[in-house]
């Protein structure tokens, strides 16, 4: 449905709005108007931030976004970071009780200079299977971030070096760790492609950080079997684009705090007060 709105503009940019009106490609200004605008949104760059799982803090039973650091929630300052790198079109998901919680709070992101839509996650089995679910919302290229995390991680060059090698998949990997410390994703990176990867049961010593921010191209759903299958992300999917020679790491001196406990949240103030 059409409506009417009534807009003040600048001369010039006026004077350049009657030039593209041909009677070609566009017949009004109105019709100029309205399809410059949606070329704009839809140049918007969408971000699906994952809150799967039981997702609450451990031993408590508030859930992780939504614990303050500071003077605002974990979910609110990634909403921040995704609107000053470009990315308006937001997506939350995650159980139901979640994105009731989510959504008292956010609402539909008008307040926060965004768009935000919701999708549960209810009964899947492993967190590619929430990408699958949430296939028909993904363009070409979408960010994927997790709920409970705080990051400082230049979003919008890691877009540039995504699209730059023309990867299917894309992972921030930090290397600020002087000592490296223990993790649980072992991998090779030989330049900017990671050639192995593999989810370990027992924690190595690494100085390199796998983080869980992606960028993926639509091509990732070929690497996610259809069916009620469990299928994860860093167990079964990372392993498999990095054998195909798919998968680039981003590599980035800074900071990652993924917050599960009380004593996480201390770490990721320091690193809120350090901007």
């Amino acid at each position: 449905m059409k409506s009417r709105a009534s807009f003040t503009i600048e001369g010039d940019v006026l004077s350049k709005l009657d030039s593209v009106v041909d009677n070609i490609t566009y017949k009004s200004k109105s019709e100029a108007v309205e399809d410059i605008l949606r070329k704009f949104f839809e140049r918007q760059h969408t971000a699906i931030i994952l809150c799967g799982g039981h997702f609450t803090v451990e031993g408590t039973e508030t859930y992780r976004p939504l614990l303050k650091v500071g003077n605002q929630t974990i979910i609110e300052n990634t909403l921040n970071i995704l609107r000053l790198h470009g990315f308006r079109n937001i997506f939350v998901s995650g159980q139901t009780e979640l994105l009731k919680s989510v959504f008292r709070l956010l609402r539909n992101g008008e307040g926060y200079g965004v768009d935000i839509k919701y999708i549960d996650d209810n009964n899947l089995r492993g967190s590619a299977k929430a990408l699958e679910r949430i296939k028909q919302y993904v363009g070409s290229t979408t960010l994927f971030v997790p709920g409970d995390v705080v990051f400082d991680i230049d979003l919008k060059d890691m877009l540039r070096f995504h699209t730059s090698h023309n990867s299917v998949a894309s992972m921030a990997i930090s290397t600020a760790m002087e000592h490296g410390e223990e993790v649980k994703d072992k991998l090779v990176v030989k330049g900017n492609k990671v050639v192995a990867y593999e989810r370990m049961e027992t924690p190595v010593h690494s100085k390199l950080l796998p983080t869980s921010v992606f960028i993926f191209d639509h091509e990732i759903f070929k690497y996610i079997p259809p069916g009620e299958m469990e299928w994860d992300i860093k167990r079964d999917l990372l392993p498999l684009l990095a054998k195909d020679g798919l998968l680039y790491g981003y590599l980035y001196n800074g900071n990652w705090v993924h917050v599960k406990t009380r004593d996480d949240v201390e770490r990721a103030k320091a690193v809120l007060e350090k901007k």
